[in-house]
């Protein structure tokens, strides 16, 4: 099975939310392995993915401004 970049790119945001198939991972590897351009965008989900989940959220409102 040999990926295109745009289905590489849509196998590393599915592998962020859920465990791939063997034949996929295997897939998407070799592709790794040739595609530079497909490893930085790995590495970017990789970084977006982290820092998702490390964002706190929205600090606690107090409710409208006393006057």
């Amino acid at each position: 099975m040999k990926l295109s970049c745009k289905e590489a790119s849509r196998l590393m945001s599915e592998g962020q939310d859920r465990d791939l198939a063997f034949g996929q991972r295997a897939a998407l590897r070799l592709h790794l392995m040739i595609c530079t351009a497909c490893s930085r965008v790995k590495t970017q989900f990789a970084f977006l993915h982290r820092a998702a989940g490390e964002y706190p959220g929205p600090e606690p409102d107090d409710g409208p401004p006393k006057s």
